[in-house]
């Protein structure tokens, strides 16, 4: 797999479509989150690899293969004018993952208010 297209695919899950990640993903966000911090912002195929394995053990790996595989079928192989450089890539990640996890954690506390206030009448 491309690996600008895992980090790519990865982040429109994160920030377009995160229902497609089951609530025991969110839960090891943080963890994921670690592991990319870990690496370098030129260590592309790492970071990838990271967030391959990640999704595997969440179940979407073979989705993850098939949107890739799709995206470069469809569309062909990236070139330097179609695809947005992947800078501070490290940086980004992070910030996504902490970013929709936090959002995630405001949603529950949120839910659990309204359940508890419900409760209460």
């Amino acid at each position: 797999m491309e690996p600008e297209k895992v980090i790519i695919t990865f982040l429109k899950w994160l920030t377009e479509n995160p229902s497609i990640f089951m609530p025991t993903a969110w839960q090891d966000l943080p963890k994921l989150e670690t592991e990319i911090a870990e690496s370098a912002d030129d260590e592309i195929f790492p970071i990838a690899m990271t967030i391959s394995k990640w999704c595997s053990k969440q179940g979407l790996g073979e989705t993850l293969r098939d949107k890739v595989r799709k995206d470069i079928d469809d569309g062909g192989e990236p070139t330097p004018t179609t695809m947005q450089p992947l800078t501070n890539i490290t940086q980004v990640l992070r910030q996504s993952i902490e970013d929709r996890y936090k959002k995630l954690q405001q949603e529950l506390d949120a839910e659990n208010q309204s359940n508890t206030d419900n409760d209460s009448k």
